[in-house]
């Protein structure tokens, strides 16, 4: 049955990758008041926002792929909090997080604090980096130091690579603990598009896939998508699990898990039938889209996709969330011989499981920045049912955040549902309408800074 819809949809005309028309914009420049239009197009009258509109969507969209290299950046300074990999110091906490900056008031500047642990793990780092081995993540991390011209290996370069480490842990505890994260009187806006100038990040968890399935759970129940009726899935931005903030490791390799989830999810809520999802993995990162090319590449060869999936026994995980992890990939694939953690990545239970071919090949990675571009033209059986977007939008402001949902609406057959975790402003101009939201909660944990989420679900017309 795979083979078949896929000899079908290839059979169709290709959708090509195309920019956002002016036409899909002029709504949401009526919509919302001027001080969140882009900043350069404020003063400009709608004719002279019209004719300037190509060369503005073309720079916009090269702005935000140019976010990627500063996300990587990101992505690195987990690796050194959190890795395991190149040190025997323990990972760091959140309390040791919290301490790593002091901002001064007068100033705003933050001042470089580190715990004894964190000087510790700086210099292994920095060891690991002059001589990576065949450690992927530290491989991808010396490149990452090496284009801004840093050689970890000379003396000057260890000097400049460790001012580079602390500046940028400061800049990424700092973020961490933001005042409009801990503030719920922070303005509304701010809120929203807390991350609207960060990089672009690719770290992934498992937690957002249980809150997904419980999403689609919720939707099943209220009849608002039929039984079996989901063929057609797109993910934006399916992350790559790389070292992330919190439950991510590096003793196995690289994986992403989100477009495996979902598909174990469809078919486990009896929403797809097995053999039947097609997903479309967008994203801008060439590092996540060359890892599900090769992982494509293997399947061609009858090699299965392995997934491994810690536990921390010390993170208090609701009883719902370690069911949905004892459980995870029995629709898609079988349990398989899992990878012994390091002493140093703390007190974990592991799972692994074997994705087959046939799955893997059922997910096809796709370039594609949702702000600026969608896919077109799509045909009735070409467009998707089900499109998700979590922890994306708040990388962005209102006014990108209005032009990626109407890709997406544009992207959505009607009746078809989008689902984030991220909130948005529903303008009167939108092309979906709200249809509901699922509260989720992951950690049973006093304290925690984060303990669950609100998956909104909207519907297209």
């Amino acid at each position: 049955m795979l083979g078949a819809a896929i000899t079908i949809a290839t059979a169709q005309t290709p959708a090509r990758t195309t920019s956002i028309p002016f036409a899909d914009a002029r709504p949401i420049f009526q919509a919302l008041q001027p001080q969140l239009w882009p900043a350069d197009l404020r003063t400009t009258t709608p004719a002279e926002i019209e004719s300037l509109w190509p060369g503005w969507i073309a720079r916009q969209d090269a702005g935000i792929r140019a976010r990627v290299q500063a996300g990587d950046e990101d992505s690195i300074i987990n690796l050194l909090f959190y890795g395991t990999t190149f040190t025997r110091q323990p990972r760091i906490s959140e309390q040791e997080l919290a301490g790593i900056v002091v901002r001064q008031r007068e100033t705003g500047a933050t001042t470089f604090v580190a715990s004894p642990v964190l000087k510790g793990r700086i210099e292994d780092f920095m060891a690991a980096l002059a001589m990576p081995g065949a450690n992927e993540r530290v491989q991808f991390a010396r490149q990452v130091v090496e284009r801004d011209g840093i050689d970890p290996a000379s003396q000057a370069g260890r000097d400049r690579l460790r001012k580079y480490l602390e500046d940028r842990a400061a800049v990424v505890g700092s973020a961490v603990h933001a005042p409009t994260l801990l503030d719920p009187g922070a303005p509304l806006v701010d809120q929203v598009t807390i991350f609207r100038d960060r990089g672009l990040s690719s770290d992934t968890s498992i937690l957002i896939d249980f809150g997904i399935e419980q999403a689609l759970e919720s939707i099943t129940s209220a009849g608002v998508l039929k039984a079996g009726g989901v063929r057609r899935v797109a993910i934006v931005g399916p992350g790559l699990d790389f070292t992330d903030k919190q439950e991510g490791h590096d003793f196995y390799p690289q994986q992403t898990i989100q477009p495996f989830a979902v598909i174990d999810s469809l078919i486990r809520l009896g929403m797809a039938a097995p053999g039947r999802v097609q997903v479309t993995a967008f994203d801008l990162s060439p590092r996540v889209l060359q890892h599900l090319e090769s992982a494509r590449a293997r399947a061609r060869e009858g090699r299965a996709y392995t997934l491994v999936l810690p536990r921390e026994l010390d993170r208090t995980w609701t009883a719902d969330l370690t069911k949905y992890w004892r459980r995870f990939g029995d629709r898609i694939g079988k349990n398989t011989t899992a990878l012994a953690p390091p002493p140093a990545a703390g007190r974990l239970e592991v799972r692994a499981v074997g994705v087959p071919p046939p799955v893997v090949l059922s997910v096809t990675p796709r370039d594609l920045n949702v702000v600026a571009q969608r896919l077109e033209p799509l045909s009735a059986d070409q467009q998707f049912d089900l499109v998700l977007a979590t922890n994306i939008l708040l990388y962005y402001d209102v006014f990108e955040q209005s032009l990626a949902v109407a890709n997406v609406a544009k992207m959505l057959r009607p009746g078809g549902i989008f689902l984030t975790n991220d909130r948005l402003f529903d303008l009167p101009s939108s092309p979906m309408r709200p249809a509901g939201s699922t509260d989720v909660v992951y950690l049973e944990q006093p304290g925690a800074r984060v303990k669950g989420d609100r998956i909104a679900w909207y519907q297209k017309p």
